[in-house]
């Protein structure tokens, strides 16, 4: 029977392993210097080689030559690389994750290896067992038999309770990364006697998502195609992805708010039998690379992260010198929108249609906002300025123009001069009430209840209604807090005075409650 390519290629030496150096030279270490712990925990992404290199250490402390050691027969060596010996059990925990299955393990842990020194238990997804099932395997990952070693595996160590943890030498397996796959897949193209692109072998790897088994598994199933050339279009439809042809078409059309070219790529895509999904996920995925180049202005640092071919990576680094960055963010933002709705809908490439559409019109937006950036405001200074420039017929509708313009300009820039100070009561007043209420809620409340009636070169005067207004807000104290405020505000001495008004000078109610909630309006204002 023949084996799959990740049985027939997984690595026979720590030599043959890659991309997890760090952890095959400490475990190479601990062998060579007789410090052989009793628990390991490996831990990381499927298809990163966990079980290999537990394989691989279960052989090396039984047969490797060191110290103190008697090194078993060929023979023997020979049925622990080939996993036939009795001396290294496999257990999957996924389909055996009862207590009962533990203490039967227990019970023949006792037994001594019938060949070797270690009798070695590799315990795969051990994040399945029961919660019994792991209490059952506490007390004997804490002292087991001086022959005995455990190495458990899990892909999800955020379900392994902390007791187990503490009792393990911890390792953490990496994904790999495009180059390293993209090597190994060429090794054992140029073995199978198979021709395949450099192109083809970075979709495969790049489809892989860091998992070398999957990356193999993938090669297989191009391989079943018997073809002397391998291209990037054959395994872009073996995969349902699309070529990177077709990405980059997409994402230039986004850069350049092209919504035409952008619905046409999508459709041809469809058209072509590419799924949408993926499609999708690879335009994050470039799109991702064009916001580091935004933001970085040399491409080794972004190679530093994300492997791609160089020519990809000019055609990107021209993308993201016609865009920027919050643009990038913008695209992305729609893109993962898209790939959430296109589970959902009958017509998968419409979430997609919808995103370039929104993220064209953003960007177009945006671009128009800054070709104008001329307020409204800043229209209405240079309107004044002409119109000085005209005539001295027209100076006095200038000065009114100034005026309205003076009034609702910010407190800081109300002009310290009686005259003006008048023609800007409003204001003035707003001003006062911010300081007062600072000083005095209370004292603020009542002066809310009152209108501003005229300010002269000696005063300002306020009307109310009510006498009792009149008596509170005339008190020595409140009197002498409110003309110190309008004396450290405007440097003027300006005396507080407050009338009562009799029934037919009273002021229409609606203007009333109009002024006084522009005035309230105005405790709002913070300088």
């Amino acid at each position: 029977m023949s084996k799959t390519l990740y049985r027939t290629y997984r690595p026979q030496t720590f030599d043959d392993v890659l991309g997890q150096s760090h952890i095959v030279t400490t475990l190479q270490n601990a062998i060579n210097q007789n410090r052989i712990g009793h628990a390991y925990l490996f831990t990381g992404p499927r298809g990163t080689g966990k079980t290999t290199v537990a394989r691989l250490f279960a052989v090396a402390v039984n047969i490797q030559e060191r110290a103190n050691f008697e090194v078993v027969s060929k023979e023997v060596a020979q049925r622990l690389i080939d996993g036939t010996s009795m001396d290294i059990i496999e257990i999957d925990a996924a389909s055996n994750t009862g207590v009962d299955d533990i203490r039967t393990l227990k019970e023949t842990i006792g037994v001594t290896p019938t060949e070797a020194k270690y009798k070695v238990y590799i315990i795969d997804e051990v994040h399945m067992l029961s919660t019994n099932a792991f209490n059952a395997l506490l007390k004997t990952l804490e002292e087991p038999p001086e022959h005995a070693i455990f190495i458990l595996a899990t892909t999800e160590i955020h379900k392994v309770p902390q007791t187990i943890l503490s009792r393990c030498q911890r390792f953490d397996f990496a994904r790999f990364n495009v180059d390293t796959i993209i090597k190994k897949l060429s090794q054992i193209s140029k073995k199978e006697k198979i021709k395949i692109s450099s192109e083809a072998l970075e979709m495969i790897a790049i489809a892989a998502d860091g998992g070398m088994r999957d990356a193999e598994s993938l090669l297989a199933q191009v391989f079943a195609l018997e073809d002397n050339q391998v291209t990037a279009e054959e395994v872009s439809k073996i995969l349902g992805t699309t070529t990177s042809a077709n990405i980059l078409d997409f994402i230039d059309a986004l850069v350049h708010s092209d919504i035409e070219t952008g619905l046409k790529t999508i459709n041809k895509t469809v058209y072509d039998g590419y799924n949408m999904e993926t499609f999708i996920r690879s335009i994050i995925e470039k799109l991702r690379i064009v916001l580091f180049l935004s933001i970085s202005t040399e491409q080794k640092n972004v190679k530093d992260l994300i492997s791609i071919p160089k020519s990809e990576m000019n055609i990107l680094q021209d993308n993201a010198e016609h865009t920027t960055s919050s643009s990038v963010v913008i695209m992305i933002e729609e893109c993962i929108t898209a790939l959430q709705k296109t589970k959902n809908t009958t017509i998968p490439q419409l979430p997609l249609e919808e995103a370039v559409v929104n993220i064209c019109n953003k960007l177009t937006q945006s671009q128009k906002t800054k070709s104008n950036p001329k307020s409204k405001s800043q229209k209405t200074d240079t309107k004044s300025t002409s119109d000085q420039v005209k005539t001295s017929s027209s100076k006095q509708d200038v000065t009114k123009k100034t005026q309205t313009t003076d009034s609702n300009s910010t407190l800081n820039e109300v002009p310290e001069t009686t005259s003006n100070i008048s023609t800007n009561k409003q204001v003035v007043w707003k001003k006062c009430l911010t300081q007062i209420e600072s000083q005095n809620k209370s004292l603020s409340h009542l002066l809310l209840q009152c209108n501003v009636k005229e300010i002269t070169s000696k005063s300002i005067v306020l009307t109310t209604t009510f006498s009792f207004y009149q008596d509170r807000i005339l008190q020595t104290k409140n009197k002498s807090l409110i003309e110190n405020i309008i004396q450290n505000t405007f440097d003027l001495p300006l005396k507080i005075e407050v009338i009562v008004l009799n029934k037919k000078e009273k002021i229409e109610s609606s203007k009333l409650l109009s002024y006084a909630a522009q005035i309230m309006g105005a405790n709002t204002v913070t300088e």
